[in-house]
């Protein structure tokens, strides 16, 4: 079985595209795009660039349904939140409003998502990543018009860390990568599974070959103070290695100035033989369309893909499976009827007799009922008395009696503790005991002899308070009956 994935990345000097392949061997680039932008397409030509996505579109041999484009690091803002709730659903819900403070755009002028890590918890950080509705209309504007309609739309960083998580270089501790471009640098930070940070950070023109580049140097300065401004213990020290990607890590002398001016060694970052085939140059210009293809498929995945930018082939999937469903149900309902009506014709008869022989029996058993209305009910009620006798005389499927259970309880009050039993519940396995104590260490001293009695498998103490009354504790006691193991 095989997954094929496409990761799109439209950069500043070209359009890169990467198709991943998963097969039970591992993921593998089994095709590839490098298509570079002049002078002129980078400007203003936008229909060279819709040109350019229409080799893409030939390459993937489709509109993109399993395509997932890179929405530029640039033009996406990020903001660390605690998140309210543990549910999902709930923290898409009002994220937006959560983050609306940091906004320099209204938020109904911006599409909000958030990356949490395998699962949401209450008070735990998320990265939140926003995006003017302008800026993403335009990039999927762009698509359409090559007869492209991406599945996900997804940050860049997040981009870059999926991509360290897969070749696994974020299982030793803190990490960082800069993805180069000509115009502007990708930082991200990590720690073990979590993503820490992302951060775009302007760049002015590329390093010069074989030149001390004073931008690279600049560079480094605003990636030390990043370190310093985390907030989160991820310093320069604590970071073992900074891998470099983007086209412009290849440049000569740049891995040397960073690795100088960061005082932290610097290495380019090999993505291996998932890379299948992609030249050795072509590689680090790949690594954000790689990582995207590479990420969370799942509907829990960061998506800006949202509200009126929802994907139009999953409504035509909604409608079809909808339809699908509507027909089934029809289909079903009408068999139903059918088979309904003969069956209520053949076994009419068979009913009536069936319904005699049950008031024979029933009559035999229970001589003593004079009026037969419904069998069936009337001897569950029968047995279901004689289960409640049975067990008020200590011979219930639970060993004791209610009896035994109040003298178990009352063997383990200190006899030094004033305890008095309010309310008393006894049902197949479960007990609740509501009382009042005149102090909080007898309420506990009692919880540790019920802990120890060989009578009881399970203690909890749901209530322990103050009461209103001077020297009064309420607690509330709930147990389960058995053997402890």
């Amino acid at each position: 079985m095989t997954l094929k994935t496409w990761g799109l990345d439209i950069g500043t000097t070209g359009i890169k595209a990467v198709e991943l392949t998963r097969t039970l061997r591992g993921p593998r680039v089994t095709q590839y795009g490098v298509f570079p932008l002049t002078q002129k397409e980078k400007g203003s030509s936008r229909p060279e660039i819709v040109r350019r996505l229409r080799e893409v579109r030939d390459k993937a041999g489709g509109r993109g349904e399993d395509l997932v484009l890179v929405f530029p690091s640039a033009r996406t803002m990020v903001h660390r939140l605690s998140l309210p709730f543990r549910d999902r659903k709930k923290n898409r819900q009002v994220i937006k409003f959560e983050v609306e403070p940091f906004l320099p755009f209204p938020p109904e002028q911006v599409v909000v998502d958030f990356y949490s890590g395998e699962k949401d918890e209450a008070g735990e950080e998320a990265l939140v990543f926003a995006a003017r509705k302008e800026d993403l209309g335009e990039s999927l504007a762009v698509l359409e018009e090559a007869g492209l309609d991406p599945e996900r739309v997804v940050p860049e960083g997040l981009a870059l860390f999926w991509l360290i998580r897969g070749l696994g270089r974020n299982s030793d501790g803190p990490g960082a990568l800069l993805d180069l471009g000509l115009d502007k640098a990708t930082l991200i930070l990590w720690q073990g599974n979590r993503l820490s940070l992302a951060r775009s950070i302007p760049i002015s023109g590329g390093p010069s070959a074989g030149a001390e580049n004073p931008n690279l140097d600049h560079l480094a300065g605003e990636v030390k103070r990043t370190f310093l401004s985390t907030g989160d213990g991820l310093e320069a020290r604590s970071i073992g290695r900074i891998y470099v990607t983007g086209g412009v890590s290849l440049a000569p002398g740049a891995e040397s100035i960073l690795s100088r001016s960061l005082d932290i060694p610097v290495s380019l970052l090999n993505p291996g033989e998932v890379a299948g085939e992609a030249p050795a140059e072509h590689r680090p210009a790949l690594a954000a369309a790689l990582g995207a293809a590479w990420g969370e498929s799942s509907a829990d995945g960061v998506n800006l893909r949202r509200e009126e930018f929802a994907p139009a082939q999953k409504a035509r999937r909604a409608r079809g499976r909808m339809k699908v469903l509507i027909s089934y149900g029809i289909i079903l309902a009408i068999l139903g009827v059918s088979a309904f009506l003969l069956n209520l014709h053949l076994q009419e008869r068979k009913y009536r007799d069936l319904k005699a022989q049950m008031r024979r029996e029933f009559s035999r058993a229970l001589p003593e009922v004079k009026r037969v209305v419904n069998e069936l009910q009337q001897m569950k009620a029968r047995v279901q008395e004689e289960t409640a006798k049975l067990g008020s005389l200590g011979g219930g499927p639970g060993g004791g009696s209610p009896l035994d259970i109040l003298r178990e309880v009352s063997l383990m009050v200190d006899p030094g503790a004033k305890v008095r039993v309010t309310e008393f519940l006894v049902e197949s396995e479960a007990i609740e005991i509501n009382g009042e104590a005149d102090s909080f260490d007898a309420v506990n001293g009692l919880k540790a002899r019920l802990d120890q009695s060989a009578k009881f498998k399970e203690v909890q103490l749901k209530t322990a308070r103050a009461s209103s009354l001077e020297n009064v504790v309420e607690f509330k006691f709930q147990m389960k009956q058995g053997t402890r193991r």
